[in-house]
């Protein structure tokens, strides 16, 4: 009778007070054999350390079971799409407010709903995935190892893919602060396809033009001068004296007008070379 209750007792004996009072693990879960303690009056009925190492990986080993059988069971019921690239299944339960998700086995985005209003998506043949205007006739892949170009309208084929020019970058243009491209190689202003705007790709630009329309204008403006002191007699008898006079202050005045256009005309920024 005393064996009885004595293996009654053993079985409501806590596991947790018995692994404290048998052995203490160090931080990283090895059990350490310097830190092990007996408890020299220790009962007979205690979880020994053999038993213990049986038992606790049974029990998370249910729990793992149960956490994966219940995962598996989400991952078939929510609702998936497939991917556009690798044709995997994309679960998207939680995620359907999104425009777009991730693909886990190829890192690629899938669109899962239409673009906003006024966009579209390009996929480039590089497998990313391009959110840009509906108006776009081009647009350039971020990616650093493509930076292709892609073209999606006009005598080139849509979509079709091709490298941009040397000296293509791209620039924020100073007026509507949309993004577009431009050949900072090509000697002129920059027109923006966004807000139709012209602005100077970097500043360099406007003021050497500015420079050369000042000292332009000053030249001009000496030789009127000039002519006015050495033709002053001159031009009472003859009227078309006047004439020249007025042509070549127009042409000081055309060259100034320039100048001040230069000095006040918006400076658009490079952000990156393609």
């Amino acid at each position: 009778m005393d064996d009885v209750n004595g293996h009654e007792h053993d079985e409501h004996s806590p596991l947790l007070s018995n692994e404290r009072s048998i052995i203490t693990p160090n931080y990283e879960g090895v059990e350490s054999q310097g830190t092990e303690t007996f408890i020299s009056d220790e009962p007979e009925g205690y979880v020994s350390h053999e038993e213990e190492r049986h038992t606790v990986p049974q029990i998370e080993q249910t729990i793992s079971h149960a956490i994966g059988e219940s995962g598996e069971v989400s991952r078939h019921t929510g609702p998936t799409v497939t991917c556009r690239v690798c044709s995997a299944t994309i679960v998207i339960e939680g995620k359907t407010r999104q425009h777009v998700v991730k693909c886990i086995h190829c890192n690629e985005a899938t669109p899962i709903r239409a673009a906003p209003s006024g966009k579209k998506y390009v996929r480039c043949p590089c497998n990313c995935l391009l959110l840009c205007k509906a108006s776009s006739n081009r647009i350039a892949c971020p990616r650093t190892n493509c930076k292709r170009v892609i073209t999606l309208g006009g005598s080139a084929p849509v979509g079709t893919a091709v490298r941009a020019p040397t000296g293509t970058c791209r620039v924020l243009c100073a007026h509507c602060q949309e993004i577009f491209m431009f050949n900072t190689l090509n000697v002129t202003v920059a027109k923006c396809p966004h807000c139709q705007k012209i602005s100077s790709v970097g500043r360099e630009y406007a003021r050497n033009r500015a420079i050369f329309f000042v000292v332009c204008s000053l030249l001009f403006l000496i030789a009127a001068l000039g002519l006015m002191i050495g033709t002053w007699h001159s031009a009472k008898s003859a009227t078309f004296i006047y004439l020249i006079w007025l042509c070549v202050i127009a042409i000081a005045l055309f060259f100034f007008f320039r100048f001040a256009y230069f000095i006040k005309l918006k400076t658009s920024t490079v952000i990156s070379p393609l």
